[in-house]
């Protein structure tokens, strides 16, 4: 085993004794943050702490759905006293048209951050965004409330990717990017 891969397993091994608190308390979230960590062979349980994103209930760009993933990870950390929080935001880059589905790890010393695969929303959505509309509000307008819960990525997807799954491969890159960093020995 490279010294490398040796410093990444203690940091694991340290992790899977610590608190992790999630700053939300939305199933979908804490799912996928579950989800994430059993991919890393860690059986830690997160603990859920509502907490506000400090940005708007659909972010609308890139740069605010990073602000509310740290927002919601530091908060989280901060009130729970755990070692690491997470955030999990989702968003639109009105800019760009894409989805934008993010995760933050936070210790109080270093920051990582992990995105999702995205999809291209059609410009008249991205139009209705701007108006003020909701990407739920869109997709159970056209395409009925059963879907809403799937989420755009659900949606766009045909249901091969659901919100779910968006947001566990968001926390599991930045988990994988912190856990680096932390075994580099570095901050981002």
């Amino acid at each position: 085993m490279s010294a490398k891969r040796a410093r990444l397993a203690r940091v694991r091994g340290r992790l899977a004794v610590m608190e992790v608190a999630l700053g939300s308390s939305n199933a979908v979230k804490l799912l996928a943050l579950r989800w994430a960590l059993e991919r890393l062979g860690l059986a830690v349980e997160p603990l859920a702490v509502e907490v506000a994103s400090g940005v708007a209930a659909q972010p609308l760009s890139e740069a605010e759905t990073i602000q509310g993933a740290l927002a919601r990870a530091t908060a989280a950390r901060a009130a729970s006293g755990a070692a690491l929080g997470v955030g999990i935001e989702g968003g639109v880059d009105v800019s760009s048209g894409w989805i934008v589905n993010v995760a933050a790890v936070v210790d109080g010393e270093r920051s990582a951050l992990g995105r999702s695969p995205g999809v291209r929303l059609p410009p008249d959505w991205l139009a209705a965004l701007k108006a003020g509309e909701t990407l739920g509000d869109l997709i159970e307008a056209r395409y009925g409330p059963e879907a809403r819960r799937l989420g755009a990525m659900g949606v766009f997807t045909g249901g091969a990717l659901s919100r779910q799954e968006a947001s566990a491969q968001a926390a599991l890159a930045a988990l994988g990017r912190y856990f680096a960093l932390v075994a580099e020995g570095g901050a981002e």
